[in-house]
């Protein structure tokens, strides 16, 4: 499959992190004139409010455009430090260790599955740390309150990873539905183009070949859709065969597409010509009825000034070209 990669959930990180930078600077905001005017915590005052001024300048920037990743590392760093020092600094009774439990939530969402899971196992060690160096009355009972907040963590915890591994999984299967062709397992025309794009500026040479099966139609005609399946099939087969490339794609009806990366003219063509053989020395059936086939093949090779169009377009006139001469041939 392409390996292009794509945002880990529906909602894009940019967005969600702008959507982060909002609460978070609304809230800060709010604590900033709780602590600083009614509690006189000043120290936590002035941490809230150097928080709040950073969420809303992280919000001002992905609001126009002008989003980073490490926006998003620098934004759930400080607000984790936040946390922190309000549990070490607050009266337990004022509920600050609450806030640490959506912290799971907000590393899975932003970072992924690997980073999330590595931040908020960090996260846990340093609450319990925070939270049993905690003395702040004679009642306090540092060891039941690590216990209840460690199993209230990690269930969120848990909840927040078995969700991005499932996550992950539809993802990669609706990637796959997006650039795989269903009937050959090959990969498709989207797959093509964002390869292209992927490979445009990356090598030196590329050559792109188009290989459409002669009389496509006429084995439809008399031998049913159902057995010309099976042919595009047999065919896809014996391309993956014939030659040791995973950029192989089915363009559309009988139509094939292979790229090959940092080879010469002269190369390209014996690769073609390679892929014309064994489609015409294989013997495919219908039933007991074998079926002989052929495939005219078009060379293109990549221009600087080539866009995916124009590739495409110049490997499609090389293949009329040699249906033209006669079909069963390689023109470039």
């Amino acid at each position: 499959m392409s390996t292009r990669r794509y945002p880990h959930s529906s909602v894009s990180p940019e967005e969600f992190h702008k959507w982060l930078s909002t609460l978070i600077c609304v809230l800060n905001s709010v604590y900033f004139v709780l602590n600083m005017i009614t509690l006189q915590k000043l120290g936590l005052g002035t941490m809230q409010l150097a928080v709040a001024t950073f969420a809303g300048f992280c919000l001002y920037k992905s609001s126009n455009g002008f989003y980073r990743p490490w926006h998003s590392y620098a934004l759930l760093i400080s607000l984790t430090i936040n946390i922190l020092l309000s549990i070490a600094v607050m009266d337990l009774v004022a509920g600050a260790t609450y806030w640490g439990l959506a912290l799971p939530f907000w590393y899975y969402s932003l970072f992924g599955l690997r980073k999330g899971f590595i931040f908020s196992a960090i996260i846990v060690l340093s609450a319990a740390m925070v939270i049993f160096f905690r003395t702040d009355t004679q009642v306090f009972m540092p060891y039941r309150t690590i216990f209840n907040f460690t199993l209230v963590y990690c269930s969120i915890w848990l909840v927040c990873h078995i969700y991005e591994v499932q996550r992950q999984k539809t993802s990669e299967f609706l990637h796959s539905l997006a650039l795989q062709d269903d009937l050959t397992n090959l990969k498709n025309r989207h797959a093509l183009k964002a390869d292209f794009q992927a490979f445009q500026h990356s090598f030196e040479s590329m050559h792109m070949l188009i290989i459409d099966i002669d009389h496509f139609k006429n084995i439809n005609d008399k031998y049913g859709h159902d057995i010309g399946d099976s042919v595009l099939i047999k065919v896809a087969d014996a391309l993956m065969q014939s030659i040791h490339t995973k950029e192989i794609y089915r363009l559309g009806g009988e139509e094939f597409v292979i790229l090959f990366k940092n080879i010469n003219d002269k190369e390209a063509f014996r690769q073609a010509e390679k892929v014309r053989k064994a489609v015409e020395l294989g013997i495919f059936f219908s039933h007991n009825e074998p079926i002989k086939l052929t495939v005219s093949i078009g060379i293109s090779s990549l221009r600087p000034e080539h866009e995916f169009t124009d590739f495409l377009r110049a490997a499609d006139q090389k293949l009329y070209q040699a249906k033209r001469e006669g079909r069963n041939r390689v023109c470039a």
